[in-house]
């Protein structure tokens, strides 16, 4: 379990990430892009993908076609956990044009092609999620990182929740396979988050 000092620790460095990209005139979403001029629907930022070999972690950047974006949104990262032939996803993370977090969510299998697996093995491997990586795009992943402490009991909550709609599905349909690839069903479950109130809460708390 975090305590309330982790809790400060990630606050903080994620406020001096955002803090830091600010001064240069950046914002985090424009650092995800990893240099690139042009932002092309469907392409992952970085091209391969940022990864750690060693811990198994990734993420890439990206968005979908206008129509299929959420109105004031710019992309989002997946994160991702991956295994010796598999990988699974852990969570989406969509950033507004500003580049602040605003909307935490869960895709369904085909989504990403990935291995579902239950909800307990997910929420595992998130908090042990730490990247170690070197050059331009380390502060993103460090961001990504504190971002995912801070906001681990809703991310939680929605993978439990993930688990529960395939189930109704499930029941509602008989067959696993076809939920699992089902294109009516893409993100299984959401929720909003406001990333200023959260660096307050926990600053706020330590300095007081």
């Amino acid at each position: 379990m975090l305590t309330q000092s982790n809790l400060w620790l990630a606050a903080q460095e994620l406020a001096n990430i955002q803090m830091r990209y600010a001064e240069t005139g950046r914002t985090l979403n424009e650092a995800a892009l990893c240099g690139a001029k042009d932002f092309v629907e469907w392409q992952h930022y970085p091209s391969n993908d940022l990864v750690d070999g060693y811990s198994g972690y990734e993420f890439y950047y990206h968005a979908h076609s206008a129509d299929e974006m959420p109105n004031g949104e710019h992309g989002h990262f997946h994160v991702i956990k991956r295994d010796a032939e598999t990988f699974h996803h852990l969570i989406g993370i969509a950033l507004d044009q500003k580049g602040l977090p605003t909307r935490l969510f869960t895709t369904n299998q085909w989504v990403t092609g990935e291995e579902m697996i239950n909800s307990a093995l997910a929420i595992k491997s998130l908090k042990g999620f730490e990247m170690a990586i070197k050059g331009r795009m380390a502060p993103v992943g460090n961001w990504v990182g504190a971002l995912i402490q801070l906001f681990i009991a809703e991310i939680e909550k929605l993978i439990v929740e993930r688990d529960q709609k395939i189930a109704l599905l499930v029941t509602e349909c008989g067959n696993r396979e076809l939920v699992l690839n089902s294109r009516k069903h893409h993100v299984l479950t959401e929720c909003k988050i406001n990333l200023m109130e959260r660096l307050s809460e926990h600053l706020s708390v330590v300095n007081s």
